[in-house]
């Protein structure tokens, strides 16, 4: 099962590295912002079996 993945921030293009739970249930959506430029990601993780799918997209774009 993975511990952590990675996602593209949308606004600075960095490659963030983020821990995974897989104890929070298998579609997950949550805002973090971005350590390196501060701006707010809503992160999407969906669990299929053992294996995470990992994105985000920009906060403002999505609420």
């Amino acid at each position: 099962m993975d511990n952590e993945a990675t996602y593209l921030c949308d606004s600075c293009g960095e490659e963030i590295v983020i821990p995974l739970d897989p104890s929070s249930g298998t579609q997950q959506e949550y805002v973090e912002d971005c350590p390196v430029c501060c701006n707010p990601n809503v992160i999407h993780v969906d669990w299929l079996d053992d294996e995470a799918r990992v994105w985000a997209e920009p906060e403002q774009d999505h609420f």
